[in-house]
């Protein structure tokens, strides 16, 4: 019988990350989660086991990120698999993000996975194998008011993804960047922030933007359920997908914007060449 991969999966309080240890715990796996305070992990998981490690992890903070690796690896004996799946969403204007909220968004949604990348790859070059999952979104391809800044974070987790996959192939390593349409998780309750001026000239677009989002909260088609266990379908594969987009809203919407980007290349062409020698 094949052993059971180590896993090691960032964020994982709420949302599709809970959902994911969730799932990993009840078919038997080792895992590692962390979060901000573990006591949130051990109200929701329970102690500290044979097959489940807690951890307190601040991933806007490098040393945080070793300490936390150092012990799963310590535990466990090594990481198979680790998830990058920290990340929140803040929403406003990007005239109205102050330079803080911009850093603190960027340092938990893309620095953070970085600080994961660079400390974990050493371990599974030596080993030979290994399989990182990057959460990026939709968002990947698609902005929107409001979101601008996250989607520049996701933007740059796809960009890392793909680049990352090239690199590390020649190891055994392998990468998969996640891209989840709405899932009915709290992304919309309590896992975003928003700061819009009482004052703002964007007011309207505020109000009718803070509806949609707002509205979608529970009535996301995304199962988180179902995408944990597609997570772990796809960490079996001998040749795992390198894009995996989850939610037919996901697949949809990246596959009309390729489409209306390629048309939008057609109809340039003739304007884009007038630059060349």
């Amino acid at each position: 019988m094949a052993v059971k991969k180590v896993w090691f999966v960032t964020g994982c309080s709420k949302g599709l990350g809970k959902a994911l240890v969730e799932e990993l715990l009840k078919q038997g796996y080792s895992v590692a989660g962390t979060s901000r305070d573990k006591k949130n992990l051990e109200r929701i998981f329970g102690a500290e086991s044979e097959k489940f490690l807690p951890l307190s992890m601040n991933i806007r903070d490098e040393s945080s990120v070793k300490e936390a690796i150092r012990l799963a690896t310590e535990k466990f004996g090594r990481i198979d698999v680790a998830v990058n799946n920290a990340g929140f969403t803040h929403l406003a204007t990007v005239e109205e993000m102050s330079d803080s909220d911009v850093r603190e968004e960027f340092d938990i949604n893309v620095f953070g996975m970085l600080s994961v990348i660079r400390n974990i790859l050493p371990q599974m070059r030596m080993q030979g194998h290994g399989h990182i999952f990057n959460v990026s979104s939709l968002g990947a391809y698609n902005v929107g008011p409001l979101s601008g800044i996250y989607c520049a974070t996701k933007h740059a987790v796809k960009a890392i993804s793909e680049t990352l996959a090239q690199e590390v192939r020649q190891f055994g390593i392998h990468v998969t960047d996640v891209k989840p349409g709405f899932m009915r998780t709290e992304f919309f309750g309590s896992s975003y922030k928003t700061t819009a001026p009482e004052d703002s000239p964007y007011k309207s677009l505020y109000d009718e933007n803070m509806k949609f989002y707002m509205g979608q909260d529970g009535n996301q088609a995304g199962d988180p359920h179902k995408a944990a266990r597609l997570y772990i379908k796809v960490a079996k594969m001998d040749q795992p997908y390198e894009s995996l987009p989850m939610g037919t809203d996901s697949c949809d919407g990246i596959r009309n914007i390729c489409e209306n980007t390629a048309k939008l290349m057609n109809d340039m062409r003739s304007i884009a060449e007038t630059t060349n020698y």
